[in-house]
């Protein structure tokens, strides 16, 4: 089994598994580490259909997609978009 784990620049979030890809776009399972707390907000406006997402509620960092990255089973470090991660634990990205 494939498991990746997801980082926001040098902070470990959690691991990803059971991955399935749909076109573009890549889902999975999250199983969240005890410093996705803080980013608890953030991933829930992200994922609020209903929600106005306002950028100025959130860091600039947060926002970059260059602070976002999975490493795979070899070490790799590959860049992702923003992922969403929802309540229920399913994760969804897409490559950079």
């Amino acid at each position: 089994m494939i498991i990746l784990k997801l980082y926001f620049l040098d902070e470990f979030l959690g691991d990803i598994q059971n991955i399935n890809v749909e076109g573009m776009w890549i889902n999975a399972e999250f199983t969240p580490s005890k410093n996705m707390e803080k980013f608890n907000d953030f991933f829930a406006a992200i994922v609020d259909e209903g929600n106005n997402f306002d950028e100025v509620y959130y860091s600039e960092e947060w926002l970059d997609d260059s602070n976002w990255f999975v490493i795979d089973d070899e070490n790799r470090k590959k860049s992702i978009y923003i992922p969403a991660i929802y309540p229920d634990g399913e994760i969804n990205w897409r490559w950079r």
